[in-house]
């Protein structure tokens, strides 16, 4: 008899458990639906009654419940409280892609960017052909600028398709690696490929007014050095041959630096205008910016 009541016992838990189990899968359930349908009020509060209900149990809520009640409330801007469910997540089984998108969005808020890497890493490890991996993929190759993953920024470039490596963003990301490792023939094309699509461009247009005048530049200092050690009538017509492109070149790299001066005017500008109109023999400009 008491073997038999302790069975009761122990079906009668069972049941109990079924029962709440079931009710907690139906809440889950209902939740999910609400942030579907972009009630995100309605599935915090279903999820949270979830996750109260259970830790004062001395249980955790299952990984669906605490990645529920995170996505809603980073959508309700109530980021602390989103990352600590997210994070919760951890403590169980559990795994899905909007989970990794959203512990990046947090940790991007936050300015963590080892952990948001490693967020945006396991979406594209776990998820590949997720529905955001395309914007999970750009903005891990944003994050390479700051990390100085080159290696990684090259993978993600090449993985790229059309649209994505012709979307403005990425193809200033693009640039901008390579100009980091002084990849000039990739950066000249990036920028006109940007300066084509979105022509005033302020990063585009500084690597080309830049490039061209240090082009001239170095000529310049490097003709006059060979005519200065031999003044023959043949190497000063080497030296106009090659001033006819000097020239070229500066005054390219003065109609980029007067239209970055006209939408950001400081006196890095400033200063390469002054010395391009000195070259081009215009010293009233040259004088003019010098001053500025």
């Amino acid at each position: 008899m008491r073997k038999l009541g302790i069975i009761f016992v122990v079906i009668g838990v069972s049941m109990i458990m079924a029962c709440t189990g079931g009710r907690y899968l139906e809440m889950t359930n209902s939740g999910a639906e609400s942030y579907k349908n972009g009630n995100f009020r309605e599935a915090l509060e279903t999820s949270e009654q979830i996750i109260t209900e259970l830790e004062a149990k001395g249980k955790p809520a299952t990984g669906d419940v605490y990645a529920l009640a995170g996505m809603a409330a980073y959508e309700l801007q109530e980021y602390d409280k989103s990352l600590n469910y997210l994070e919760k997540v951890n403590q169980v089984e559990y795994s899905d892609a909007n989970l990794y998108l959203y512990l990046s969005k947090n940790y991007q808020r936050i300015d963590n960017l080892s952990k948001e890497i490693t967020a945006l890493e396991n979406y594209l490890l776990k998820y590949p052909n997720g529905s955001k991996a395309g914007e999970v993929r750009a903005r891990l190759f944003q994050t390479c600028i700051e990390s100085e993953n080159f290696e990684l920024a090259g993978d993600l470039w090449e993985g790229m398709d059309s649209t994505s490596s012709g979307d403005l963003n990425n193809m200033e990301t693009w640039m901008i690696l390579n100009r980091m490792q002084d990849n000039e023939a990739v950066c000249d094309s990036m920028s006109q490929r940007i300066l084509h699509q979105q022509p005033d461009n302020e990063t585009a247009l500084k690597w080309s007014a830049e490039s061209h005048f240090w082009k001239a530049e170095d000529s310049y200092q490097y003709q006059m050095k060979a005519y200065k050690g031999n003044r023959t009538r043949k190497q000063y017509s080497i030296l106009l041959k090659a001033f006819k492109q000097v020239n070229a070149d500066f005054k390219l790299s003065r109609d980029y630096f007067l239209k970055l001066y006209e939408m950001n005017p400081n006196s890095e500008y400033a200063m390469y205008l002054g010395n391009i109109f000195t070259r081009l023999d215009d010293e009233g400009k040259a004088k003019y910016y010098k001053n500025l």
